[in-house]
């Protein structure tokens, strides 16, 4: 839903009207450009070239950094309570214990953030000191990065960096070009070529630029500072001295633009004006933070300490009520306590003041109710997690590209283990995006022979015989043709439509040669792995493309004199370029032919843009062209159209003064540069199409089976054709056979569209009701499939999906998708990808979007978690993601097991936090309410303060970081274990609030236990000597404290060494502690001094008095866990069963050896996969009432598990896109999905095979026997 926009006031208006829309520089030395004020926030002036990308300095950074730190609720209300403690009469504990450990977890906190921000320092400082160049009037001077400004003159030397985003004017090489690297901006290592300032008659030297800094009359005029790294616009102004005539204006375009953080390579200088610097730079306007992420947890745990906090004030309004009130009626009757003599604390004849401070007193009591730790703690396990776990897995290490698994935000470690839909590219993330040249179609004859990968894996999950697999010929060439090879092609009646063909690939094309100008040394740096190919193939072919300058492109032809073949050198001027985008969907190049002189057009585009673009007469081989890329696309074949056009001088001349002017246009010049293209861009002249292979990643096809056994929907968004797009999901296991696939498309009507029979505004009309009747037959299908046990899967294209995302249909194709167990949405362009992105994660799912491209970053930064494929297509995606490796693959473990381990580790981690803290602060208001909320402390101030921080706080580090409730092997043999996470049953609002009630019933035990069971007055002592107060809060908070940490013994699943130490060495650290403090000097152990050690430990009375209070505390929680792991176990301890018999059989074996030896004990599961089938089906005699898209409306706000808007009412385990269900009646738990949840126990059978993991099935014996 778009954001309303608020009218702007007149002066706004006549704000925005009079900003300046351009740059305007004057080139010089020293300072040409004075600090001015342009318009647009951070763009407010034209800055220097010092950069900071701290977050503090010296003045800033501790009332910044302790605002950022009282941000979060608890803090605040430590800092409110550390307060209150100042003033003796109101507080019950020393300021001291309150201010210490407040101190020490805020100064934890800022010491992480000042050694973070002292690394940003040291490397701004490492950059702004960097050598550089500059034209000081005279001569070429050194100076620092620092030191530069918009409009100086600047020199960079070979494989230097570039200081700040220049114009360039003038380089080394004879062709005034230049390469660059940019993988510090894009990842993309291949070189790009870049080109200066081109002005007919003149040569930027020295001469030139003394008198640009001396009349300081050349100006540039040009955008604003943007984050596009790939656009800008321009133009230069140069004055009459430079040029020696009249003042010259040349356009500006982004080949012109050297980008800092990109470097000069291959070329030994370039010169350039300085455009834009320091903070103004494309590559600093692109560093501001990605959108903020927060998962469910961390969003639930402000509700949790926000919920405590109003049952604080409520305890300590309570407390006052009783307090006054006793303070006024009954202390009279208690003639010891003398209150007539008291000050205003227990005045009895001001009852109100009496209750306000025994408000404030018990409010500073109570507040161990909230853990103080609980971020700090979070903050490191998640850290731990991330970088330590995550990052170091090797077996998500992909060693040929030397490319380890990084986890860029730890925010999300446990959002992981909730993942409802993937949705993910498919180009480069499911496939290898290397390309390979496979097959052709020249004048309507299909060339190539071989199998796909697609189809092999086909024929191999249909159980048939695959023909054996060819090796390239060479890297990008997989192509095998006798009729084409070794120069028989000249022989075809066709063959100067073939000569064609192998131009276009030749020539159309912005691929760098580097190295030596022979066909087996030559390297080629190529955008995009589809040039390359064509690049390669022409070289295959006998047009080998050697040179390349600024204007020319030079390209050895095969010919053929007198019948014997020949080379010859063929140089092509290269007049305009009509560069390929995403809308344009095509390349065009005009170049003129050194050997004929005829000045051509060479176009490769898709099949639908081409076909609109040809002559109307030229259908000689147009059908057959198109049916050949039709069979290739259901070989999982990429396809383009190749095409030609031969142009005239006079129409050329007069399109080429219309292109200049568009390109010299400061305002709208991409728009009014397609403009352009589309005019000369028509009457093309077909010559074929071709055919490029782009493999599947390893282990695909096992990954969407894992995850779609794990209940998780996946989602391929592609922009590949309709029956490419059909063929990869049935390679990828994603569509099978019996699976009732439901097509939304529109291709009649575009049809009748392009053929001018209907307009576009009846196309719309009709379209928008053909997608609505296509979705609500869809929707009756996926009821039907529910019926029948059957699978549904759905395929939509770009302009179907279009009008789906619409208001009055999105809701409707929400609820159709998320019924399938498969969608495929082909023919989208980037923005829909982000779209629909958007539209499931708003539904209430928890999204993961993964892509590999710079047209995946709005995908994956508007799914709940992002992940990038660090691949062919650069960095981009990979910048933007939260956690990024290099294989698809890989994801299966991402969410399966790192996700799965994280949830629960945190869910129990806060849970327990809560727990323990509700626990020990009940016992501290029952004495108080004891004293008649006089708040008087049963425990030494030290000994509260060390509650959170020593005590309690590493055992649960430990949890937190390590616990595994069933092995590795065992969360990836069974991905219905990721149930369980995908459900929250381990956060949900009924857990948390037994464990709440949990707490309370521990701490009123444990005090009760204490304070009326052992502890009763008589004496405890051989001398007749009763305990006093401190000696009974000792025993009081041993049982607290035992009782806590044997609870969090119960609920760890995985010991190892370091459990042991934490556990019992907290146990044993508050022994120690009570030792050290009772030989203290009593100015600093207060109430402690000389009652452990001499008295308390001295009593057997106290050695055995603290175990009842904790045994009787855990029994409730043994008995439960007991009776369900024996009559309702969970899949889980099905799990926990079959791995403990291996254990006791083989003994344990890590992960790392893989395999097991033997004979073995497995689980066995229900298929997950559905084996009904609507084939055959008459839906009508179902009983289905028909549905109206019209009742489903689309969810206009984001709200978390909420499916009201396009589903009514749930159940009470949220509506999940899940795999596949249950085959037989066994007992399953249904979620009202097209997938079910099924969960059997344990038998014994024959080891299952190592290879297929996923095999691994439930099968019930010990249920019977329970």
């Amino acid at each position: 839903m778009a954001p309303i926009e608020r009218p702007l006031s007149a002066r706004a208006k006549s704000r925005r009207d009079k900003a300046p829309k351009t740059r305007h520089l004057v080139v010089g030395a020293g300072q040409p450009n004075a600090p001015k004020v342009e318009h647009g926030g951070r763009n407010g002036r034209i800055r220097g070239n010092a950069i900071s990308t701290g977050k503090y300095n010296a003045v800033t950074f501790v009332p910044k950094g302790l605002y950022e730190q009282f941000r979060r609720v608890a803090n605040l209300y430590f800092l409110s309570v550390a307060i209150i403690s100042v003033f003796e009469t109101v507080s019950p504990i020393k300021p001291y214990t309150t201010w210490t450990p407040l101190a020490l977890v805020i100064g934890l906190s800022l010491i992480k953030e000042a050694i973070e921000d002292y690394k940003r320092h040291v490397q701004d400082r490492q950059q702004n000191t960097s050598p550089t160049e500059r034209f000081n009037g005279t001569s070429f001077e050194k100076c620092e990065w620092r030191e530069l400004q918009a409009g100086n003159i600047v020199r960079v030397v070979r494989d230097q960096f570039f200081p700040c985003d220049l114009i360039m004017l003038d380089s080394s090489l004879e062709e005034n070009s230049c390469y660059v690297e940019t993988k510090n901006l894009d990842g993309e290592t291949n070189l790009k070529t870049k080109r200066s300032v081109d002005v007919e008659g003149l040569k930027f030297e020295r001469e030139a630029f003394v008198k640009m800094c001396a009349d300081s009359e050349t100006t540039v005029e040009c955008d604003l500072p943007n984050n596009s790294l790939y656009t800008f616009t321009g133009v230069t102004t140069l004055s009459s001295s430079v040029t020696s005539g009249d003042a010259k204006k040349v356009a500006l375009n982004p080949n012109n633009v050297l980008l800092r953080g990109s470097s000069l390579r291959n070329t030994e200088w370039v010169v350039g004006i300085a455009a834009y610097t320091g903070h103004d730079t494309k590559v600093m306007q692109n560093s501001s933070d990605a959108p903020s992420k927060r998962s469910y947890l961390e969003k639930q745990m402000d509700v949790i300490v926000i919920t405590m906090l109003i049952a604080l004030v409520a305890m300590s309004t309570v407390s006052a009520i009783y307090c006054s009130s006793w303070i006024g009626n009954q202390a009279a009757d208690h003639w010891y306590l003398v209150v007539n003599q008291q000050d205003v604390t227990f005045n009895p004849d001001n009852k109100p003041l009496v209750g306000v401070i025994s408000f404030f007193t018990s409010y500073v009591l109570y507040g161990y109710l909230i853990p103080i730790s609980l971020y700090v703690s979070l903050e490191l396990v998640k850290v731990v997690q991330g970088f330590v776990f995550l990052n170091k897995d090797r077996a998500m290490y992909h060693e040929p590209t030397d490319t380890p698994a990084l986890c860029r935000t730890t925010n999300l470690n446990e959002e992981l283990g909730m993942i409802h839909t993937v949705l993910s590219d498919k180009t480069g993330t499911l496939t290898c995006n290397s390309m390979e040249f496979f097959k052709c179609s020249i004048a309507g004859v299909s060339y190539g022979e071989g199998v796909t990968e697609i189809e092999r894996a086909i024929l191999q999950r249909r159980g048939e015989p695959a023909p054996k697999k060819m090796d390239p010929i060479e890297p990008s060439f997989n192509f095998r043709d006798p009729r084409l090879e070794r120069g028989e092609w000249h022989k075809r009646p066709d063959a100067h439509i073939t000569r064609d063909f192998f131009r276009v690939l030749a020539v159309c094309q912005t691929v760098v040669p580097e190295g030596e100008p022979t066909p087996n040394e030559i390297v080629y740096q190529a955008e995009s792995p589809d040039e390359l190919a064509f690049v390669v193939a022409a070289k295959q072919f006998g047009f080998f493309f050697k040179k390349r300058t600024a204007t020319t492109i030079t390209v050895v032809e095969e010919a053929f004199e007198n019948g014997n073949p020949a080379k010859m050198d063929v140089e092509y001027k290269i007049l305009n370029v009509l560069e390929f985008s995403s809308a344009r969907k095509r390349m065009s190049v005009i170049v003129r032919n050194s050997r004929d002189g005829k000045l051509m057009m060479y176009t490769k585009g898709a099949d639908s843009v081409i076909y609109q673009r040809m002559k109307p007469e030229d259908n000689a081989f147009r059908a057959t062209t198109q049916e050949h890329m039709d069979d290739w696309a259901k070989c999982g074949l990429r396809t383009l159209c190749l095409a030609s056009k031969e142009l005239n001088e006079g129409e050329y001349n007069k399109w080429n003064k219309q292109f200049v002017e568009a390109s010299q246009a400061l305002s709208n010049r991409a728009e009014k540069l397609e403009e352009v293209a589309e005019l000369i861009e028509t009457d093309l002249t077909l010559l074929g199409a071709t055919a490029i292979e782009d493999k599947l990643q390893e282990g695909v096809p096992r990954t969407i089976e894992q995850l779609m056994k794990a209940n998780i929907a996946v989602w391929v968004l592609t922009g590949d054709k309709q029956d490419t797009a059909i063929n990869i999901g049935q390679a990828c296991s994603l569509i099978t056979p019996q699976m009732k696939l439901r097509i939304i498309n529109v291709e009649d009507l575009v049809k009748s569209e392009n053929e001018g029979d209907i307009d576009s505004d009846e196309f719309e009309h009709l379209a928008m009701a053909s997608v609505k009747h296509q979705i609500e037959a869809g929707l009756v299908d996926a009821e039907a499939a529910l019926m029948m046990n059957a699978e549904v899967g759905m395929v939509i294209d770009g302009r179907s999906l279009t009008l789906a995302l619409k208001e009055e249909l999105a809701g409707a194709f929400l609820s159709l998708g998320t019924k399938c167990s498969a969608v495929i949405c082909c023919r989208v362009s980037p923005l829909q990808k982000a779209l629909v992105t958007q539209l499931v994660r708003d539904s209430g799912r928890i999204t993961l979007a993964i892509g590999d491209g710079a047209n995946d970053v709005g995908m994956i930064q508007a799914a709940h978690i992002g992940v990038g494929i660090s691949g062919q297509e650069g960095m981009q995606a990979t910048m933007a993601s939260d956690f990024a490796f290099a294989q698809f693959r890989y994801l299966e473990r991402l969410i399966l097991l790192h996700g799965r381990y994280n949830y629960k580790r945190i869910a129990r981690m806060v849970t327990y936090f809560f727990f323990k803290n509700v626990a020990f602060g009940v016992t501290i208001f029952m004495y108080n309410m004891h004293t008649n909320a006089s708040g008087q402390t049963v425990y030494n101030d030290w000994l509260m303060s060390s509650f959170n921080i020593f005590f309690t706080n590493f055992p649960v580090l430990v949890l937190g970081v390590l616990d595994q409730d069933v092995k590795p092997q065992s969360s990836l043999q069974i991905p219905q274990l990721y149930r369980e996470t995908q459900a929250n049953t381990q956060f949900t609002s009924r857990r948390r609030l037994l464990w709440f009630v949990y707490g309370m019933y521990v701490g009123v035990v444990c005090f009760l236990t204490v304070f009326y069971g052992i502890h009763t007055g008589e004496a405890d002592s051989k001398d007749g000597r009763p305990f006093g107060l401190w000696e009974v809060g000792t025993t009081l908070y041993t049982s607290v404290l035992i009782a806590l940490n044997l609870q969090l013994a119960l609920i760890s699943n995985f010991w190892t060494i370091l459990h042991h130490v934490v556990v019992w060495g907290s146990i044993l650290l508050w022994w120690l502690l009570n030792i050290a403090l009772s030989e203290t000097e009593v100015f600093y152990s207060t109430y402690s001094w000389k009652t452990f050690l001499p008295i308390t430990s001295q009593v057997a009375k106290y050695w055995v008095g603290f175990w009842p209070g904790a045994a009787l505390a855990l029994m409730p929680y043994m008995y439960v866990i007991c009776i369900y792991r024996f009559f309702k176990p969970t899949l889980v301890d099905a799990v926990q069963d079959r791995d403990l018999a291996r254990k006791r059989l083989h003994g344990d074996v890590s992960e790392k050896e893989g395999k097991e030896p033997g004979q073995k004990l497995d689980v066995e599961f229900s298929s997950p996969r559905r084996v009904g089938t609507l084939k055959g089906v008459v839906i009508e005699n179902l009983g289905i009432t028909p549905i109206k898209s019209e009742d489903i409306v689309k969810p206009r706000h984001r709200r978390q598990l909420s499916f009201a808007d396009v589903w009514g009412k749930q159940p009470d385990i949220p509506e999940i896109p899940a795999a596949r269900g249950s085959i037989d009646g066994r007992k399953s738990l249904s979620i009202g999905h097209s997938r079910e949840v099924s969960r059997e126990v344990v038998s014994p059978i024959a080891e299952s095979s190592e290879t297929d993991r996923s095999a691994v099935e439930t099968k019930d014996r010990a249920k019977g026997k329970r």
